[in-house]
């Protein structure tokens, strides 16, 4: 999350105070539990009222995965503004790429930290299963709308889902891994996770 100079004043100040919140909460929910802290104890470590944080996040969940909606909403707005061309899952696969390389250089470790604190909540496993899957909804009409279909297409929920998945199998290594060989080792294995799927789906008994 960049402080752009090139936003309004007010538009600076609150992506700071999310940014405050955000490493706040990874940092408190890591090493008290998210369930132990309480809402209170966060704004009191940032120094901002309720109100403050419920305008700039919805739940406590949502503050405590910002690294993954970051993702997600850098990868929505990416294959919005794409112009698609040829197969369809390349150009997921290189929005997926774009968005990830995009991203700033302290994603990586903030990233790697939130998938293992959703591994210790059921909580956020749920709250992350519930955030992808308004992201998968959100590729299938930005899809629809850009090829002419009707979001009941099973092609564009396959795709979708295809795309949501690669992303979860080749990150996984690499979040258990502690994120060793940055940006690079995630992509390569994004790259890989994607040319596995028509050799997975043509893969047969000997």
């Amino acid at each position: 999350m960049t402080d752009d100079r090139s936003l309004p004043l007010r538009e600076r100040k609150k992506l700071r105070t999310r940014r405050a919140l955000a490493d706040a909460a990874l940092r408190l929910f890591t090493d008290k539990g998210f369930d132990a802290t309480t809402l209170e104890e966060l704004v009191e470590e940032v120094e901002v009222s309720k109100s403050t944080f419920f305008r700039t996040f919805p739940t406590k969940e949502a503050v405590a995965i910002e690294a993954e909606i970051q993702l997600w909403s850098a990868y929505l707005t990416t294959l919005e503004r794409r112009k698609l061309t040829g197969l369809v899952l390349a150009e997921l696969r290189d929005a997926l790429l774009e968005t990830a390389a995009a991203l700033e250089p302290d994603w990586d470790e903030r990233y790697v930290a939130t998938r293992r604190l959703i591994l210790t909540a059921p909580a956020l496993l749920a709250y992350v299963e519930h955030h992808r899957s308004g992201v998968k909804k959100n590729v299938i009409g930005c899809l629809a709308d850009k090829l002419g279909l009707d979001t009941d297409d099973l092609r564009l929920h396959v795709l979708a889902e295809l795309a949501v998945t690669a992303w979860s199998v080749s990150g996984r290594d690499w979040v258990r891994e502690g994120g060793h060989g940055g940006r690079q080792t995630l992509n390569r294995r994004l790259k890989d996770a994607f040319e596995a799927i028509p050799a997975s789906l043509h893969l047969a008994t000997p």
